[in-house]
């Protein structure tokens, strides 16, 4: 009688699958080099982006309408550093094609104002909408806002009243991030793109493994050869897992060699992702490495064509997708428990990871049990596959 399982066997199918992929190195290269080049060049440009954005705070121009209707506003404008020019009469055009940030209009009743005492009233033009002059925006507001503080202590001190009365509550903000956590908070995306590359990386060898070889009809031969049919999945699954384990790996070397060594726009904040950082990721990573081929061998091995076999990935890769930028807009709380639900629970101890955080054994245990259980069910179920399509 047979054995059940026979690593012989098994190894041989891998020893196949692996030649069938490496074999075809324009293919592997297309697989093997997007994780090498993506993630550098998605750090570059976030890190540019930063970048600029802190430029554009240090240099604040501000386009003014009134100049003479408010002398003392104009003079803590400049006093802050604020390059001040002359409003174009075009200033809603420009704002919205985004070639003027914000526009500060002062009306020529802002004297009268002033002088009764009452409340004078300035108009700030901006297109909220535009990512770029967000920081603009924001530091404009802050700006005006200190100036109506600065002048409201003046007018209690005029009246003999002390401006501690009107500001009973002193608020001393004591931040607890430390830099690195501060940084993780942008990097965030780093989780997001790791994570993806464990999708991304065996999908074509654990597609071609199955939907392929059905297409050129060599998968019913390997149905009738000695190899039992969870021999023949484990192998074809663990040429795809390997393919997948380099890609993340070259995802994970990317990401270190950019942050340690390329040489990027210094933004402010400390971004640390060395050796350590390295290791807790491929250690998150692994199991979901592993059980991401299962999941598109079952796929491919249930389509008739590669094209089918894509169209269903697709499916995967919406709900891969969506956790990860979920938990990003949210911004809430993590329920517990999160750390059993492949994917969400992976992310968040990724997040932590890039935070600096210790990685509870509980989360990690997890992060293990439930993909390595779901592995197992998947290959089962496409050995069941395989056996009941040779019985026909």
């Amino acid at each position: 009688m047979k054995p059940w399982f026979s690593w012989r066997r098994a190894a041989i199918v891998l020893r196949k699958e692996c030649l069938d992929a490496f074999r075809d190195r324009r293919t592997l290269l297309m697989i093997l080099l997007p994780p090498l080049l993506v993630g550098p060049l998605l750090l570059i440009l976030i890190f540019n982006l930063l970048a600029t954005q802190s430029e554009r705070a240090q240099t604040l121009t501000l386009a003014v309408q009134g100049n003479a209707n408010a002398p003392a506003l104009i003079a803590f404008l400049e006093r802050q550093q604020v390059i001040l020019k002359p409003l174009p009469d075009d200033y809603e055009n420009q704002i919205r094609r985004g070639r003027l940030d914000v526009a500060l209009i002062i009306p020529k009743d802002f004297p009268d104002e002033v002088a009764a005492g009452r409340a004078a009233s300035v108009q700030l033009v901006y297109d909220r909408s535009r990512d770029r002059a967000q920081v603009t925006i924001t530091q404009i507001e802050h700006l005006l806002a200190a100036y109506g503080q600065e002048w409201g202590k003046m007018r209690l001190l005029l009246r003999g009243i002390a401006p501690a009365v009107a500001a009973p509550l002193k608020i001393d903000a004591i931040n607890l991030a430390t830099p690195q956590q501060s940084g993780a908070l942008i990097l965030s995306l780093i989780a997001f793109y790791a994570l993806f590359a464990t999708l991304a990386g065996g999908m074509a060898v654990a597609l071609d493994a199955g939907a392929g070889e059905r297409e050129r009809q060599s998968l019913q031969p390997l149905s009738i050869t000695p190899a039992q049919p969870f021999e023949i999945v484990s192998g074809k699954w663990a040429a795809a897992a390997i393919v997948n384990v380099i890609a993340v790996a070259l995802t994970l070397t990317g990401f270190y060699l950019t942050l340690c060594f390329a040489p990027l726009p210094p933004i402010g904040i400390p971004f640390l992702f060395g050796a350590h950082e390295v290791a807790r990721f491929a250690v998150t990573l692994l199991p979901i490495a592993l059980l991401l081929p299962a999941l598109h061998f079952y796929v491919g091995i249930h389509s008739r064509s590669v094209r089918e076999a894509q169209a269903g990935t697709s499916i995967l890769l919406l709900l891969f997708s969506l956790l990860p930028i979920m938990q990003m807009l949210l911004q809430q709380r993590e329920p517990e428990g999160i750390a059993a639900i492949p994917v969400a629970g992976h992310y968040l101890l990724l997040t932590r990871a890039l935070r600096g955080e210790m990685l509870p054994a509980a989360d990690v245990a997890w992060a293990y049990v439930v993909p390595l259980a779901l592995l197992l069910l998947t290959l089962i179920a496409a050995a069941r596959r395989l056996d009941s399509e040779a019985s026909l």
